[in-house]
């Protein structure tokens, strides 16, 4: 279930291992493939978000909403107590800053861990280098200048997961919204 506070730290986690600065196009790429191998190793989501193909790669839906209102600095986005949204001259996107600390207290030590080893495999990495390696994950297809829902059992199916996993995952994941509605 998607929690705008669990991913408004996990993003400031994600920054503060980034020198507190990323590239919006590298950040929501990073998020992405944190929640795909949060998928690959517990059969679930970290983020709770939903999944698109865009012309740029695939993205966490609710997320990317989220980040591109920082710009609108009077709209009723908490997250711009947090974070600011700033362009940049040589990137097309705009880079997303930390402004100060929020508690991690939403974040497991697993999911710290997620964070840690994608903000370290791909610390280096270019923001369009990113996005290519993205192009290149089965579950993203070509949304040809609009966008494509990719749903969670493809995810699953594209990291090897069995039916079997899948409807497990499945039920587990309707058993915990029941009990948090």
């Amino acid at each position: 279930m998607y929690s705008s506070e669990k991913i408004l730290q996990e993003i400031c986690y994600l920054l503060s291992l980034n020198n507190g600065k990323l590239n919006l196009l590298k950040l929501i790429k990073e998020l992405y493939l944190i929640d795909r191998l949060s998928i690959e190793e517990r059969d679930t989501s970290l983020s709770g978000d939903v999944y698109f193909s865009l012309p740029h790669g695939p993205v966490l839906s609710s997320t990317l909403d989220m980040l591109n209102d920082l710009q609108y600095k009077n709209n009723n986005n908490i997250w711009n107590n947090f974070l600011l949204s700033k362009k940049s001259r040589q990137d097309y996107y705009p880079n997303i800053i930390l402004k100060k600390e929020i508690s991690y207290d939403r974040l497991s030590k697993k999911d710290k861990e997620y964070i840690e080893k994608i903000s370290k495999s791909f610390y280096s990495t270019a923001p369009y280098e990113l996005e290519r390696y993205t192009h290149t994950l089965p579950e993203w297809e070509d949304p040809k200048g609009s966008c494509k829902k990719i749903k969670f059992k493809t995810i699953m199916l594209a990291l090897g997961k069995s039916e079997d996993e899948i409807t497990v995952a499945k039920q587990e994941y309707d058993d915990i919204n029941r009990l948090r509605n």
